[in-house]
């Protein structure tokens, strides 16, 4: 069990701040389901051999991009053990991050897309739709269309959102002020790459509370094709929509770019 909990703490998994102490608790659970979740496997916080393989597969690419790149991680036996750990805050140390020892989203992408084309990690915050993939913009807008046909003044409050800010977001009600609002770091969100918006209804030019508006509105944003915050297991966001690609976060850091 400790295995599995340094495994999933090493990949920046540990959203929920679990003690690696051999002990399936609760928010080791609720961390298993993230990771379930992330790679479209049954989100049921049971540890299958499925979940081992794919867990462990991921372990076992860092450690050999790792020692390819001559940074001693050990035998890609795809534990995150003390060995890898080592070599990972080697590697930050030498690329200008924090060596933390875990693989978060900035690590990630200097490891495995050390020159990416388009980087996103440096561009700043946008509310304007053009921010955003063509395509997930062209769906923005069809969207809007619908609520306007619907008699709803909709608004988008978030388009493009910096890593930086998404790290700030993170911190909060962890150790910043604050609640927790997201278990994404920066480069960890659909909103990092311009493939998430945030929307609200608003009445008499102030943002709605009403709960309803919000489920009206993201069930025509689902009508267009837009995924929709409000259907999340883990931290319900009504105010979210995005379109993947069919991409996960840990694709984008890779270096893999939708089709369109």
């Amino acid at each position: 069990m400790k295995w599995l909990q340094m495994n999933v703490n090493g990949l920046a998994l540990n959203y929920n701040g679990f003690a690696i102490d051999g002990v399936f608790d609760t928010k080791t659970e609720e961390a298993i389901k993230n990771f379930q979740d992330r790679f479209l496997l049954n989100s049921n916080g049971i540890v299958s051999t499925s979940t081992w393989k794919v867990l462990n597969d991921n372990v076992r690419a860092v450690q050999n991009l790792l020692n390819l790149n001559g940074y001693r991680a050990g035998a890609p036996d795809g534990w995150f053990g003390p060995v890898t750990t080592s070599a990972v805050r080697t590697f930050q140390s030498d690329n200008g991050l924090y060596p933390s020892g875990i693989v978060d989203p900035r690590t990630r992408q200097r490891l495995f897309n050390p020159r990416p084309k388009d980087n996103y990690e440096y561009r700043p915050s946008s509310n304007d739709l053009t921010s955003l993939h063509p395509y997930v913009a062209l769906l923005a807008r069809r969207f809007l269309q619908l609520t306007q046909e619907n008699n709803l003044d909709i608004r988008i409050t978030t388009a493009f959102r910096s890593w930086d800010e998404e790290d700030r977001l993170f911190a909060q009600g962890r150790w910043a002020p604050g609640q927790i609002v997201t278990n994404a770091r920066g480069g960890d969100s659909y909103h990092n790459w311009g493939l998430a918006f945030d929307a609200a209804p608003f009445e008499n030019g102030k943002m709605s509370t009403d709960t309803q508006k919000f489920i009206q509105m993201g069930q025509l944003g689902q009508q267009v094709g837009l995924q929709w915050g409000g259907t999340f297991k883990s931290i319900v966001d009504y105010p979210h929509f995005q379109y993947t690609f069919g991409l996960n976060t840990w694709d984008l850091l890779n270096g893999v770019r939708p089709a369109w």
